[in-house]
Order: structure tokens, then sequence, then C-alpha cells
């Protein structure tokens, strides 16, 4: 189970929420276990999850009639499960009827028409889901927000959504007595602090992503291009079940000179999902023998990756690692070194609280570290007219430090 219901309660407790109810597709997935097809085509407002404080009332989810079959095959832990029938096509003799008759006494002929000894165990399997759930069918997903909040005792409930929209939503399908919360941070601060099944899936995530990248720095050649050594990334991400997100080799904008070329430091940085997790990851190459400088300078970043690594236990904020890390760093020898981070990783890149808003979108977020976080310490430096370097690895915060969920290998890697 991905979600961490005893933090989700405390948290909702902490904001005065009876329910959460997620919209956006990271947390649906959060809250269900269950990723719907139709988030991977970018069609949303089908699919909506609620989670009720009170553990007494059915937490729910809608999807379409036609993900119950992939449903079967996945589950999901939730009770409520409502299927969505959909409106029939507007070339039919009964156009503007919600449910069409034949679906109404038996949904499953939605796509059952022939004969049902033709069915193969599968099939079955999908047809007996389907019509499990013949009570909890409607029309719309209009329909199925009004009766996931129905279902729930929700009618007068203080909720937190990902998308505030859908408050008003209620209002007009005449659920008046609803009152909303912006929850985009709320749901972060819910998912900071991972279950095991969560850990699992991130301790995998970055076994996947640090196998690409290795396969990636493989492949470093003089001439090579950023585009080059991408593909050669992604297909990798892809040959491990795991997908791609991004691979950096020198800065955002590219290689300094269009390609790698001797004696040059380069940042290696990486991003790669498995499960929808995420991976990630920094290095450091060099093609041929580094000058003194880039060693210097290196040497200095690993005096501040030490000191980064004796802070990282809970109880101490990710700002205070950071304010030590750049004071090192500079002491040693290297004053250009001015940016690092502590982040948590999960379903997001970072996923903790986020400043949101005129006071500020995305800057300065803080957090306090604490037990089964997952947590990247990022050190890039970039600086044109030279070159780029990076440390960062993934660590699963213990009672007393961490347990690393990557290598470690943060030596320059000379090739």
């Amino acid at each position: 189970m991905l979600l961490n219901r005893d933090r989700a309660d405390a948290v909702m407790d902490k904001h005065g929420l009876d329910a959460l109810l997620a919209v956006q597709r990271l947390n649906f997935y959060y809250l269900t276990d269950y990723f719907p097809n139709t988030f991977k085509v970018e069609r949303f407002f089908a699919n909506f999850a609620v989670l009720p404080r009170r553990r007494d009332m059915p937490a729910g989810m809608s999807m379409g009639l036609g993900e119950n079959g992939r449903h079967a095959n996945k589950g999901s832990w939730m009770p409520n499960v409502l299927a969505i029938t959909g409106r029939i096509s507007p070339t039919a003799a009964n156009t503007g009827a919600a449910v069409p008759k034949q679906i109404e006494e038996d949904p499953a002929k939605r796509f059952i028409f022939g004969a049902e000894d033709k069915l193969t165990a599968n099939e079955w399997r999908w047809a007996e889901a389907i019509r499990a759930r013949a009570s909890r069918m409607v029309a719309t997903p209009a329909d199925a927000l009004k009766r996931l909040i129905e279902d729930a005792g929700l009618t007068k409930a203080r909720i937190g959504t990902d998308d505030p929209r859908v408050i008003d939503w209620l209002h007009a399908l005449g659920v008046p007595g609803v009152t909303g919360v912006d929850a985009t941070n709320i749901f972060r601060e819910i998912r900071m602090v991972k279950t095991p099944d969560e850990i699992a899936l991130l301790r995998k995530a970055a076994a996947v992503n640090e196998a690409a990248v290795e396969t990636a720095i493989a492949a470093v050649h003089e001439g090579a291009t950023n585009e080059e050594l991408e593909r050669v990334f992604m297909t990798d991400m892809a040959r491990q079940g795991g997908v791609g997100t991004y691979i950096l080799f020198g800065f955002i904008s590219g290689l300094r000179s269009g390609s790698i070329v001797r004696g040059e430091p380069v940042m290696v940085d990486a991003l790669g999902t498995y499960g929808l997790y995420n991976g990630d990851l920094g290095r450091t190459i060099v093609l041929g023998e580094p000058d003194a400088e880039t060693k210097k300078r290196m040497r200095a970043v690993h005096k501040g990756w030490d000191a980064a690594c004796e802070m990282m236990k809970p109880g101490v904020t990710g700002s205070a690692i950071v304010r030590r890390v750049v004071e090192v760093v500079q002491r040693e020898g290297f004053p250009a070194f001015n940016h690092c981070v502590a982040h948590t990783v999960g379903l997001e890149h970072t996923d903790h609280p986020m400043q949101m808003g005129p006071d500020g979108m995305g800057g300065k977020p803080d957090f306090t570290v604490e037990e089964n976080m997952v947590l990247n310490f990022d050190m890039p430096h970039v600086e044109w007219g030279w070159g780029s370097m990076h440390i960062e690895d993934t660590m699963l915060i213990t009672k007393t430090g961490f347990e690393p969920l990557t290598s470690l290998r943060t030596e320059m890697r000379v090739l």
C-alpha cells in the first residue's frame, strides 16, 4: 500500500480536514494504488479518489467502465469503486440516454457481443468484475464525483483537494454544504514519510536509474553529443522496465562545446522513474586526465559531501545541511561553489511542500528530516568558461542516520 494512512490521518487532523479528494494523477495513484490508463493519454476529470478521515466511512474512487478489466488485474484497496459508463454514441437511435438499456441490465454487454463460451479465463474475470460493480455504475464523471462524496457522508465536510475547482463543481451538482482547502502541499506533507511499499519502489528506481547512468557513462567518447548519450540512457531505462525523464551531460543548455572534449569536467545529472517513483543521481566525469584546479575543486566538493552525510539524520533541517556544506566547500578552496540542495524524492522529484502563490513559487522550501524519508543531497556546480561537476545520491533516513539506496560512488570518473 502506497498510502501512509496513519500519517494522512494526522495531517488531516492538523489541517482540520474531514477528507482528501485527489484529482491529479500522482495523488490519485498514491491514495488508491491504481494508475488509470486514461492518465497516460492526459485525460483527466474522469478519475477521482476520496479518503475520509473517519475510517468507518468508505474510501472511494471512480474510473471509466473500460478500466474495470485492468483494475481486476491490478486491484486497489479502496472499497467503493465506481464505474463510469459514459453516454452512448450520439449517432445511436436513443441519443442522449445516459446508460443504454442493455448495459443497465448487464454491464458486461458493453464488451461481450458474441457467445460467452468463446471467452478466455481473463475475459471471464473481467466480465465478473464488471458485473460485480453493477450497483456502482454512474453515467458521467460528474455523477461519480457527487456520489463518492455522498457515499462517504461528506456532503457538509471540509475537504482538502489538489484541484479546488471541484468544490465549485460539487456546489453546482447540488452539494452546497462542502467547503474546500487547496491541499497540493498537504498531499506532499503526507507523502514525505514513505511506507514500506514506497521504499521498495524507490529502492528499485534508484538502482534502475543508476544502472542506466552507468551505461550512458560507458558510452562516452570524444565527440559524443548530449543527444547520443541521452538515447543510450533512455534505452537502458526502458530495457529495465523504467522510464527515463532526462539525463544532462554538462549544463541544462548542453555541453559547452556541443560534444565531449578531453580534459573538461562534465556534470552528469539523471532522473528516471520505476513504478512512477523517481530515481535521481549526480556524477562527475572527465575524459582524459583532469588538471590541478579540477582536482582541487573535486576534493573540496567531497569534503562538503562528507559533511552532508554526517548531518543526514532525523531532526536536522534541510537548510541547516545546505548552510554547512557551502561553508565547508568554500573553506576548502572552492569559493565559487554557491549552490546545493537537500530534497525529498518520491512520486515527485521534490516530494515535500513547496512555496506557492504570490509569496513565492518554489522558493526556499525547508523541512525537518524524519525517519523513513527518502532524501537526495544535490551538489551541482556549473560555470561557463570552465565546466561543471556534480555529486548526488539517494538515502533512506533511518532512526540514527541513513541507508544509501544508490552506490555512493561519488569519485570523479576519469575516462
